[in-house]
């Protein structure tokens, strides 16, 4: 039998991975703690990193366009 939980945490205030393989979230409300083998920490630190620079390039995509647009608008003018 599988049993799965979802779990819903806003506002993760602090992070801590501790000497027993434990990430313990502080979130609203109390703890999130999930136990994790070095295999599972790394996969999840692959994931994340992969979501941040996926999140910085489209940032970095919006600021060029955006950049872009205001040195049209600059050139329309003159």
């Amino acid at each position: 039998m599988k049993v799965s939980q979802v779990i819903e945490a806003k506002s993760v205030s602090h992070v801590y991975m501790g000497w027993s393989d434990e990430l313990k979230l502080t979130v609203e409300g109390g703890e999130v703690v999930i136990a994790l083998d070095e295999s599972s920490l790394r996969a999840i630190a692959q994931v994340i990193n992969n979501k941040i620079t996926e999140q910085d390039n489209d940032k970095a995509e919006a600021v060029a366009e955006a950049a872009a647009e205001l040195a049209e608008k600059d050139n329309e003018v003159e």
